[in-house]
């Protein structure tokens, strides 16, 4: 997957959450100042370029449909997260939450028999 940019990657939420939307509905779902349409276009056609989305037309408007799940775009993000920070390394990660108290080990505990379980 390609990285996005902060913009692309708002745009991307706004559809996990809303669905596929048209423009003008898109745009409903920004604060004050939103958008221009034009704008959004832009943003959109970059996203259906690095496939993102996909966009379908109706009369003369487009709907867009995001094409790459939340929790795959989720994924990627933790991995390089893991790779930049923690040398690739999950258990450095989890670990450094349960010693900064980010995660208790009653937690942790619980995450690992739940894990267990599942297999």
């Amino acid at each position: 997957m390609k990285k996005l940019t902060a913009k692309e990657e708002e745009i991307m939420r706004i559809l996990w959450s809303h669905g596929d939307l048209f423009i003008q509905d898109l745009a409903k779902y920004y604060p004050d100042p939103k958008p221009h349409h034009n704008t959004l276009a832009t943003q959109l056609g970059f996203l259906e370029d690095k496939g993102y989305v996909v966009r379908e037309k109706f009369a003369n408007a487009y709907r867009y449909h995001a094409l790459v799940p939340e929790s795959d775009f989720a994924g990627q993000a933790v991995d390089l997260l893991v790779k930049k920070f923690y040398d690739s390394s999950y258990a450095r990660m989890i670990s450094r939450f349960v010693k900064e108290e980010k995660m208790g080990l009653a937690e942790l505990k619980a995450l690992i028999a739940e894990i267990e379980s599942e297999g």
